[in-house]
């Protein structure tokens, strides 16, 4: 058991967690953990198609804004909408 002592000098008993309770917080948090990255997928997932839309308006309006910008446009939604190919995996010898 360790005595810490606040501020206010008062002594505070602290005892040290078991084995247990630390493996039950190191599993709560990788839980949460994992939940967060799925929520953080699907916002990125929602704003890629937001994007797109915003982009395929662009295009819709192309008279609007600079060539240059639109060509830009054109090559990120090609980007975004095509599939990538796959290069052939070399066997390592």
């Amino acid at each position: 058991m360790e005595v810490v002592k606040n501020e206010n000098d008062k002594s505070v008993k602290k005892e040290k967690m078991s084995y247990e309770e630390l493996e039950n917080i190191a599993h709560q948090l990788s839980e949460q953990s994992r939940v967060l990255m799925q929520k953080l997928q699907e916002a990125n997932m929602g704003n890629m198609f937001k994007r797109l839309d915003y982009l395929f308006k662009i295009i819709e309006f192309e008279h609007m804004f600079d060539g240059n910008f639109i060509d830009k446009c054109i090559k990120e939604v090609q980007d975004m909408i095509s599939i990538p190919e796959e290069e052939p995996n070399e066997e390592i010898k």
